[in-house]
């Protein structure tokens, strides 16, 4: 019986253990469910961490599109041009031994400025391609650790200077490179690297106790010989009166009241240009360039060898003289800038009638002389000129001198199919009754 009981106690016993066990259980279901919000430093890491990542895209995106290759071209271009920026930060060197500095890249940049046109070419065949010539656009780097740096990889030249004068001493850019070496009426000098660019160079000599000099500019982009054979000849500039000379870049000095300047024992070479520079109305105004095969030295005789450097648009004497004779006797209004609309032509044309139309005035003819033509700006010349009329009365004649200053003759159409019209007539300043 007592077993019975046992056995009974341990049924109910199992009996309460069973029915408490699913609360137990579905106490522990409840508390694993139960979700436990973010601590405030995590919410304040993750939000930290987005904004990063929103900000490095957003100065990608600006990077990417800032350090992009046609903006870099553009740049580098631009300071290429420019012989007052660095551009020794867009450079590297083909050669090891050259040094890529401010000071040995100008050169380049003041031919560049002067053929800018060269440049663009170069810069818009970057954009699709990596050469242009013998110069080529290189990966160097990188801008911020992340966007690729683009230069220009530049060749260095090495050329040879050649003259026929010893214990002649070369000057590049006014620096000193030394003497030369040779013998007889060949002497010779070679360079250290340079990059390409537009270099002057001197050659300075002494003979039969003369100090000789030879100087030009010249554009090093090979390792072509550079002849610098020193010859001397007298000759005479001939142009507009006070005007500066320059002969290979350089101001020699001014033209005497009369226009010309004398050159004795002048040491000339066969790279040898000449061109005079005046101001009109404050505006510099340069003649046409004369070279050495235009000079046409016969011997070293001054007096044969006269230079006359040309004007962009000048129109010459005898044409102005012809225009303005048909003009003043029969005005023609294709002869004038503007047509009918010139004023010019409009008093010219007013003043015919008031002659033709003057009973007291039987015939009248007039000429026309041509007293100085002057250079002016725009392809425009200066011309002062006299009209002289003749008027017939019934029993006298009757002369009128007219002065005419500032009068303006304008070239008009390409260098090939050109023409002079009269822009404006300018009313005499001085007037002469016979």
């Amino acid at each position: 019986m007592s077993q019975t009981k046992l056995s009974r106690k341990e049924f109910h016993s199992q009996q309460a253990n069973s029915l408490a066990q699913p609360v137990v259980n579905q106490q522990q279901v409840t508390a694993n469910s139960v979700h436990h919000p973010l601590k405030k430093r995590n919410k304040i890491l993750l939000i930290c961490l987005g904004v990063l990542v929103i900000a490095f895209a957003a100065f990608y995106a600006w990077g990417s599109n800032h350090y992009q290759k046609n903006n870099q071209i553009n740049q580098i271009t631009a300071s290429l041009k420019n012989p007052h920026a660095d551009l020794d930060q867009y450079v590297v060197s083909e050669n090891p031994n050259a040094r890529v500095t401010t000071a040995a890249l100008k050169p380049a940049q003041e031919y560049y400025a002067e053929y800018y046109v060269e440049a663009d070419k170069m810069a818009e065949a970057f954009k699709y391609g990596d050469q242009y010539e013998n110069v080529i656009l290189v990966q160097n780097g990188r801008y911020l650790l992340l966007f690729p740096k683009y230069c220009l990889q530049l060749k260095t030249y090495s050329p040879q200077i050649r003259t026929n004068h010893a214990n002649s001493t070369i000057y590049i850019n006014n620096k000193k490179f030394g003497g030369v070496d040779g013998s007889g009426e060949d002497y010779y000098k070679k360079i250290t690297p340079l990059f390409p660019g537009k270099y002057h160079i001197a050659v300075k000599s002494i003979a039969s106790g003369h100090q000789l000099t030879a100087d030009k500019s010249t554009s090093i982009f090979s390792n072509k010989e550079i002849d610098m054979n020193i010859k001397t000849v007298n000759f005479t500039i001939k142009s507009i009166p006070g005007a500066d000379v320059y002969i290979n870049d350089k101001n020699v000095g001014n033209l005497d009241k009369r226009g010309n300047k004398v050159f004795k024992d002048y040491p000339i070479t066969d790279d040898m240009k000449i061109y005079v520079l005046t101001k009109v109305d404050g505006k510099a105004i340069k003649s046409k360039t004369v070279d050495y095969d235009e000079m046409g030295f016969e011997d070293d005789d001054s007096s044969s060898n006269v230079i006359k450097p040309e004007w962009p648009g000048l129109i010459n004497k005898d044409d102005a003289e012809e225009i303005l004779e048909n003009d003043f006797n029969s005005p023609d209004e294709d002869d004038f800038v503007g047509g009918a609309e010139n004023k010019g032509y409009q008093e010219l044309h007013s003043q015919n009638s008031g002659f033709n139309k003057d009973d007291d005035i039987n015939d009248y003819n007039m000429e026309c002389s041509v007293v100085s033509i002057t250079p002016a700006t725009n392809n425009c010349s200066n011309v002062t000129y006299k009209i002289t009329y003749t008027f017939e009365h019934d029993d006298f004649e009757h002369k009128q001198v007219l002065l005419y200053t500032g009068g303006l003759f304008k070239q008009t159409g390409d260098s090939k199919d050109s023409s002079q019209k009269i822009k404006s007539k300018i009313i005499s300043d001085k007037k002469y009754d016979n």
